[in-house]
């Protein structure tokens, strides 16, 4: 555990469940030079905010591709909490439980970090950290954008298949800016998670992040994007 003097408790959870059917296998893909859930272990490792992680999951071969990052596995989940029913949620309930019990410490503050975010960094995660600890709201989450001109640009398909305004509430500004969860990041007070069981409150943090940082990694375009981005970052670090 690092000493962070008067800092807040972190404890930060990755849960990678190893059933994804729209992109098999996909927490240990390669993109670039590592499998997909290497990324956020390795943000992890380097966030100076961060008290405690680990890697959440009920797949043997995850686990090990984690071990072999220093990720910290200390336990296999449950089978019951790696269905496609189970949320985030009860993920990482259970992490903290177990972390909580075995560390002896209770956590100021629960990070999830989705390992489909390979390009989250983690200065996003020590921002995110600060930000929501300085806060008097109860949650942080990540967010792309901003985008302008949110009522023409958004569109859905009614059940006659027209295609129409997304939003007609008048009283919204269409050349107001608007922002997009884009699940690399959601930060919530620990006390907060407990009692309500949501990542989310009425009112958030905000921790802005560019496109190339947003990137979330759902199906094979997702991942030739992310290892574009990934090639094009890395020859800019070179430079």
């Amino acid at each position: 555990m690092k000493d962070k003097g008067n800092r807040p408790s972190v404890l930060a959870v990755i849960p990678a469940r190893g059933g994804s059917k729209r992109l098999p296998r996909k927490n240990i893909l390669k993109i670039g030079e590592h499998p997909m859930i290497a990324y956020s272990i390795m943000a992890a490792r380097k966030a100076i905010s961060v008290t405690d992680w680990l890697v959440s999951s009920e797949d043997d071969e995850i686990l090990e591709v984690a071990r072999q990052y220093g990720a910290y596995t200390p336990f296999k989940r449950p089978k019951h909490l790696a269905t496609d029913e189970v949320r985030n949620i009860d993920v990482v309930l259970h992490a903290l439980e177990y972390m909580e019990r075995e560390k002896g410490i209770i956590y100021d503050i629960i990070v999830l970090l989705q390992p489909t975010a390979p390009i989250r960094k983690a200065s996003h995660i020590d921002e995110a950290v600060d930000r929501l600890w300085e806060s008097g709201l109860p949650t942080l989450a990540s967010v792309k954008g901003p985008y302008q001109k949110r009522d023409p640009i958004l569109k859905r398909i009614d059940s006659e298949g027209n295609l129409i305004p997304y939003c007609n509430d008048q009283k919204l500004d269409p050349r107001g800016p608007f922002y997009i969860y884009n699940a690399a990041l959601y930060a919530v007070k620990r006390d907060y998670f407990v009692k309500e069981k949501r990542f989310v409150s009425e009112k958030q943090v905000p921790l802005v992040m560019d496109k190339y940082h947003s990137t979330d990694v759902d199906d094979i375009a997702d991942l030739i994007v992310a290892e574009t981005y990934l090639e094009q970052m890395k020859k800019k670090e070179e430079v």
